[in-house]
């Protein structure tokens, strides 16, 4: 649990006490619920644009106790996730592509017996790029990523290079420029 999370949770514990030791000096008698002369009455105002006036002090604790709770509840839920988005453009394909994006590799510390222990902070920082288009040779690129604001992993024009088949192996190996060699006699000359 973090520091963050034990203050919040500080508030939300302080919050209840306010209530409930609200309603135990009510119930003894300490606090009343009844109105109190306009002069004994309690006002609460904030920066000019917020004002409580209330007659009934007992009220106050209980929302004190209430603000404490709500605000501690608003910290603690979690934070919006952000998307990741990708600008980019794949040049001279005619299939569209299986694009693949996963984090960078996130290392576990072993032990010896085959036994597994240990924790992962996940890093989206660096995010790792795949491209499989048919026809092609795969493509992988890592790419940083901003970790506040607008997280936008701009690629950039992409050019995939083409998988050699194997008729264009052929082709390219029977024109390569082989000379013969001379044949004046000796071995495997026909006699």
């Amino acid at each position: 649990m973090t520091a963050f999370e034990i203050v919040a949770l500080t508030g939300a514990l302080a919050g209840i006490s306010m209530v409930l030791g609200g309603i135990w000096l009510v119930a003894k008698g300490v606090i009343t619920l009844a109105a109190t002369p306009k002069r004994d009455a309690i006002t609460i105002e904030w920066k000019k644009q917020f004002r409580i006036n209330t007659q009934v002090p007992g009220i106050a604790f209980f929302l004190v106790g209430l603000l404490f709770i709500t605000m501690s509840l608003g910290f603690l839920k979690p934070p919006d996730i952000v998307p990741i988005e990708f600008d980019g453009e794949i040049k001279g394909i005619d299939d569209p592509p299986a694009i693949l994006v996963r984090p960078a590799n996130w290392e576990l510390p072993s032990s010896t017996g085959g036994r597994i222990n240990g924790r992962v902070y996940p890093d989206l920082s660096v995010v790792v790029l795949m491209i499989n288009a048919p026809g092609y040779e795969p493509y992988t690129q890592s790419i940083r990523i901003n970790p506040r604001g607008r997280r936008v992993a701009h690629v950039g024009t992409l050019e995939l290079r083409r998988k050699v088949q194997e008729s264009d192996l052929e082709k390219r190996i029977a024109v390569l420029p082989f000379t013969t060699p001379a044949t004046e006699g000796g071995f495997g000359v026909a006699q």
